[in-house]
């Protein structure tokens, strides 16, 4: 029997990996999204444990060149990439670097960095100073990589977790949850970051959490930030 992948490829040059997270027992998941770039070189986006299987398959993609913790929540796991890559880069929004002043991280530019500005776009998602969460872009493939604006279940993967997300209305449709708009403090900012964000011509959304939308992402996103 052939053995199952850690890494699953999306689309030329990316590829995803989840593992289990629980939160307040609800089954919510954690997803890292890996980005080839024209130099060859890896992008990690929200890292995850270092399994190693998960480093095995990993090593066979190319060099980890970037490490980027897009939001203030998802960093855990920042100093075992780097610890393991050390020739990569640390990048990090401002939340999650004063969180590990043992790191030698960077604050993620405004632009795009030269070493991933020709594969991906990014926008500084505003109005949530406490997330603090950069989108991104991959132009080739048309996705959008998001890590916590968006939650998108398909289907309930227990049941306290369906009771919350039929409760709350959100079983089957990305949407954001009550704790992702309670995180909003600026919905004015908010509302132009999305309107800038949706000027992207993207089509699948990747989240850092349960599913990923793989077409139609655009209407998603637009009908799941309508409140704003």
């Amino acid at each position: 029997m052939k053995e199952a992948r850690v890494l699953q490829p999306i689309d030329t040059n990316l590829w995803t990996a989840t593992q289990p997270l629980r939160m307040l027992g609800l089954q919510i998941g954690a997803r890292m999204t890996i980005v080839r770039l024209g130099s060859g070189g890896l992008l990690v986006h929200a890292p995850i444990g270092l399994t190693p299987e998960l480093r095995a398959e990993i090593d066979t993609l190319g060099p980890v060149q970037v490490v980027i913790a897009p939001n203030s929540m998802h960093h855990l796991f920042l100093g075992p990439f780097l610890a393991a890559y050390p020739q990569a880069r640390g990048y990090a929004v401002a939340g999650a670097i004063a969180k590990h002043p043992e790191l030698q991280l960077e604050s993620i530019p405004n632009n795009p960095d030269l070493l991933w500005a020709g594969d991906l776009d990014q926008i500084e998602l505003e109005g949530a100073p406490k997330l603090g969460e950069v989108a991104f872009f991959h132009r080739a493939s048309r996705t959008l990589i998001l890590t916590d604006w968006v939650f998108y279940f398909e289907q309930a993967p227990n049941w306290i977790t369906g009771l919350y997300l039929r409760l709350t209305r959100a079983l089957g449709k990305p949407t954001q949850t009550a704790v992702m708009k309670g995180l909003i403090k600026d919905r004015a900012a908010a509302r132009a970051s999305i309107e800038r964000l949706l000027q992207w011509d993207f089509d699948r959304v990747v989240m850092s959490h349960r599913d990923i939308l793989p077409a139609g992402g655009k209407q998603a996103v637009r009908a799941a930030t309508a409140w704003l």
